[in-house]
């Protein structure tokens, strides 16, 4: 099945805003304009067959002699006005393609040296065929005038480019354009809807920060620990928490895997974490309806950012389509120089980060989760932290086992702190956070010190005493 066909069932069938559909790629409008190129290319002689047997040979003459020659080619398509193309959408410049020849003020001939007789003779045949009179030819600035203006850009030197009109400069000859019209219409269409896509984008992440900001505050709401009725409902929004961040469904968190996920890949990762806090319980452990809104909202904006995921990949890969037909029906290979700032907007990979990123600050956040409280040392709940002068935090019990070894400097940064600490290094602050977001753990690793220090005064037997009681 042809990829035009695919890509209008996909934006037919997948749910896509409507919206989000006026604002894709017109594949079949740009096909349209590249069968109109191709017309007009052939009027003048230079069908795809034509201008690719040339451009072949140019490259073949290079690899044979391990050079890479632009100098030397017969001709040269330029994308003029893409110098602003890393610019903001409304002061880009509009592109203004040329299919330009060199051609030799005194014979007529197009420029070539190192061509072989045969190809020479083909182009200026062309040339003398077309007439020169029915080309345009495209005259140089005066580098003398141009100095006189006081210029930002001083005068090209012979053979350099022209930093205005990007065309190059060859000494001798005289730039001749090929009129067309169509490949300006063709870039002119996709830019615009690249820059439609990148307005809609932009649109898209307001209306989502927006969307997020009130998810937070319900969050928030929900997970206040000074309201009695959360204190049960914060382990399990914690638990659903973690599972999400581990899930890693829109990047990688892993050292293996730690690129951005597309489309598929990311939908899969979805999935998995639903499916992972249903089998636990933790939805129905939410019995008011507020925590069930709360949780949906969550849900349903993440499968928002999957589906823009999914627009974005689709439409991304029309562009790449697009440009690969446009070479291959005219040969004047555009798709490797297409401006790469504006190749395409990211729409997919960018919200996703944008979008995420509001979700950890405004949504994740307000649930602090165990792994961020955790001792470096033992990996658990670092209960009665102890600051050292190194600013970094250990609990009271991997302190004393590593002053108790002699254990001097922090494992951490090896600076000598460990030696010198004491009560005074206690972070009351601290310890009373933990112990307002995570009283479970903090009754649980007190227990455990004190079994700790039972052994550590009377030996294994206190535990063994401990276990009968």
């Amino acid at each position: 099945m042809k990829f035009g066909h695919v890509f209008k069932e996909t934006l037919r069938n997948e749910g896509f805003p409507p919206e989000w559909v006026d604002s894709a790629i017109s594949y079949s409008q740009l096909k349209k304009c590249i069968n109109r190129l191709t017309d007009e290319l052939a009027q003048v002689g230079l069908n795809p067959s034509t201008l690719g047997t040339l451009l072949k040979q140019v490259e073949d003459y290079n690899a044979s002699t391990e050079q890479n020659d632009d100098q030397d080619r017969p001709f040269e398509y330029i994308l003029a006005g893409d110098d602003s193309a890393g610019l903001p959408r409304e002061h880009r410049k509009p592109f203004h393609p040329k299919l330009l020849f060199y051609v030799d003020e005194a014979t007529g001939e197009v420029h070539s040296a190192k061509l072989d007789e045969d190809t020479r003779s083909k182009l200026q045949m062309l040339a003398v065929a077309t007439g020169v009179s029915q080309l345009r030819v495209y005259e140089e600035p005066d580098q003398q005038s141009i100095a006189s203006k006081d210029s930002v850009d001083p005068p090209s030197p012979p053979g350099g480019v022209n930093s205005a009109s990007g065309i190059r400069k060859r000494p001798g000859y005289r730039t001749v354009e090929i009129p067309l019209t169509s490949d300006t219409e063709f870039f002119a269409k996709l830019t615009s809807q690249l820059s439609g896509l990148e307005a809609l984008q932009d649109k898209e992440e307001k209306r989502m920060h927006a969307q997020i900001e009130e998810l937070g505050k319900q969050v928030a709401h929900l997970t206040d620990p000074d309201k009695r009725l959360n204190k049960k409902l914060i382990p399990v929004w914690r638990q659903i928490f973690q599972i999400y961040i581990e899930s890693g469904i829109f990047f990688g968190t892993t050292e293996r895997d730690h690129k951005a996920h597309d489309a598929d890949k990311a939908a899969q990762r979805f999935l998995e974490f639903s499916d992972k806090i249903a089998r636990q319980g933790l939805v129905e452990k939410f019995k008011k309806p507020e925590s069930l809104q709360a949780l949906n909202s969550f849900m349903h904006v993440n499968r928002e950012i999957l589906q823009g995921l999914r627009f974005g990949q689709i439409n991304h890969m029309a562009m790449l389509k697009i440009l690969k037909k446009f070479d291959k029906q005219t040969a004047l290979g555009v798709k490797s120089t297409f401006p790469k700032q504006i190749e395409f907007p990211e729409f997919s990979e960018h919200l996703a980060k944008a979008v995420c990123a509001e979700v950890n600050t405004q949504v994740i956040s307000h649930v602090p989760l165990l792994d961020d409280y955790s001792c470096p040392m033992c990996m658990e709940l670092k209960w009665r932290p102890v600051k050292l002068r190194c600013g970094h935090v250990f609990c009271i019990r991997c302190l004393i086992v590593m002053q108790t070894n002699k254990q001097h400097k922090c494992p951490l940064c090896r600076e000598l702190t460990v030696v010198d600490a004491n009560s005074a290094n206690l972070d009351l602050e601290l310890a009373d956070f933990l112990k307002k977001w995570f009283p479970d753990e903090v009754k649980a690793k007190q227990k455990y010190n004190e079994l700790m220090a039972g052994i550590d005064q009377y030996g294994e037997v206190y535990k063994e005493k401990c276990n009968v009681m």
